[in-house]
């Protein structure tokens, strides 16, 4: 079975809102967010999370078979600097971490069940990881005098996540105190 990655466009929209709302459906529990709040969003929300060039979504593809089509089966968004909410960064500021560094964040990787163990959870971070090597944010050091680093949070009993994450190069981010049931974790992007 032979999987696509691409980074998704404005154009997909109602595909990119059908495999965010499955994947709440399926794992509610890896998001900081919910199939009830996600599904009362307006199509231009839908559209906005496509729209910045300040972060990217990557999807995970499979042709049919005997069919022209694909169906989308997994996802990774990240979000530049200028994308970052202080409500993302304040935890960070308050223990004194990342003043430093141009600070990328993964938000959502997901791979449905019945593609997981294949690899593309770790095909998805390293498209994710080569945008944030390539990527021109205003909100970045251009002169490359900060390290790029690329943050996540990752459930505490989501083993098979962690254990994705550090095979990929992550490392638990210690002088961030665990959150409520979640870890930071970090790489240094070169």
């Amino acid at each position: 079975m032979g999987y696509n990655l691409f980074p998704v466009t404005e154009l997909d929209v109602e595909k990119y809102k059908a495999l965010r709302l499955t994947s709440l459906k399926i794992d509610p529990a890896s998001f900081s967010s919910t199939y009830e709040r996600e599904i009362a969003f307006t199509p231009e929300i839908w559209a906005q999370r496509l729209a910045s060039r300040f972060k990217r979504t990557f999807i995970a593809s499979v042709k049919d078979e005997g069919s022209i089509s694909e169906t989308w089966v997994g996802m990774i968004s990240v979000l530049g600097p200028s994308e970052l909410i202080p409500a993302t960064l304040e935890p960070l500021e308050r223990a004194g971490v990342g003043g430093d560094w141009d600070m990328y964040f993964v938000a959502g990787l997901w791979v449905h069940p019945e593609h997981r163990g294949r690899g593309l959870g770790t095909r998805l971070v390293k498209e994710g990881l080569e945008w944030v090597r390539t990527n021109v944010d205003p909100n970045s050091d251009s002169e490359g005098k900060r390290d790029r680093m690329i943050l996540l949070l990752v459930g505490n009993d989501n083993a098979s996540g962690r254990a994705l994450y550090q095979k990929v190069g992550f490392t638990n981010l210690t002088s961030m105190p665990p959150g409520e049931g979640n870890s930071y974790m970090c790489m240094k992007v070169a």
